[in-house]
């Protein structure tokens, strides 16, 4: 009796503090998606609810991340509406847990970034299919605003030039123009920043709480198949067609977009090997970005990766055996 009781008291224990965490867990998820219908300025932080369901499955396992991916959508579901739960579901609890359940087998973050990433897209083509024309009229929802009458009429009242006004409308519909033609492109490199985002975040959770799930140096490696140059060439050759313009277009974007990936794997890959302290190295990063023309710039560097490997000239010298 004296042996089986503290047993049976820890077991308990346990049970609670883990009934604790999938309550949490789902509270949290569900709080940091409702933040943006009360302080809109917040909204970001929405884009990363997934997180704490992520981290439930790698402390307790997939049924209590489940448990805690069901409460949050019951409470989406209560404060806001079925539709709301609907998509937090699909477009962040399910790809966080796929983030989630890659580092639970071993198969590392990147490819859980991939999982997210092919369930984010497949869901983007379905509904490009069914509602594609209420996907165009969200994408341009902001710049119809930015143009609209009530919109020009305040900035004429806080005293803006008249010909910073029509330079400004002029920005303002071609920028509109150009997203009405990619704006499926929009969507995809979106769902990629919002695997991006979280799997981030995770890994620098991770590294500070338990960095024995991360697999070092994983994204700096990062280099994508040459099939993805194909693509781009002929993607530029579509152009030349009017017909397929617009689709060539769209992959064109998405194309570089992961080249500018690549160049930016290229970079950290350099940077980490860097003989300074880990808040310089993260500074010339940020340098990196910060700069006007990064996108253009990683762009190249990604796809001219593809034939000159720079990584390899950092690499130490392998010893002849």
């Amino acid at each position: 009796m004296s042996e089986r009781g503290p047993v049976s008291a820890g077991t308990g224990a346990r049970a609670e503090q883990r009934l604790g965490g999938v309550a949490g867990a789902g509270a949290l998820a569900a709080l940091l998606f409702g933040l943006v219908a009360f302080l809109p300025a917040l909204a970001p932080l929405s884009f990363v609810s997934p997180l704490p369901l992520a981290v439930q499955r790698l402390r307790h396992g997939t049924a209590a991340a489940w448990l805690a991916t069901l409460l949050a959508v019951a409470i989406v579901a209560a404060a806001a509406s079925a539709g709301a739960s609907v998509a937090f579901l699909f477009t962040l609890a399910l790809p966080g847990l796929l983030l989630g359940e890659s580092l639970a087998r071993g198969r590392g973050l990147l490819r859980g970034c991939t999982w997210a990433f092919a369930l984010l897209v497949a869901e983007i083509a379905l509904a490009l299919f069914f509602a594609g024309d209420e996907m165009a009229r969200q994408s341009l929802a902001p710049f119809d605003h930015l143009r609209s009458e009530a919109f020009l009429s305040e900035l004429r009242a806080s005293g803006v030039p008249a010909e910073t006004i029509t330079e400004f409308t002029e920005q303002v519909a071609t920028a509109r123009d150009a997203i009405a033609v990619v704006f499926p492109a929009v969507w995809i490199i979106g769902a990629a920043v919002l695997v991006i985002a979280n799997a981030g975040l995770l890994r620098l959770y991770l590294l500070r709480k338990d960095p024995g799930w991360l697999e070092d140096g994983e994204f700096e490696r990062v280099r994508f198949p040459l099939a993805l140059v194909a693509g781009f060439i002929l993607a530029g050759a579509a152009v030349a067609v009017p017909v397929a313009r617009p689709a060539a277009y769209n992959v064109l974007l998405v194309v570089a977009f992961f080249f500018a990936l690549q160049g930016l794997a290229v970079v950290a890959f350099y940077a980490r090997r860097l003989a300074a302290p880990p808040l310089l190295r993260a500074a010339v990063l940020v340098l990196v970005l910060a700069n006007p023309w990064a996108p253009q710039i990683l762009a190249l560097l990604g796809l001219f990766d593809n034939w000159f490997d720079f990584r390899r000239w950092a690499e130490p010298p392998r010893e002849k055996s």
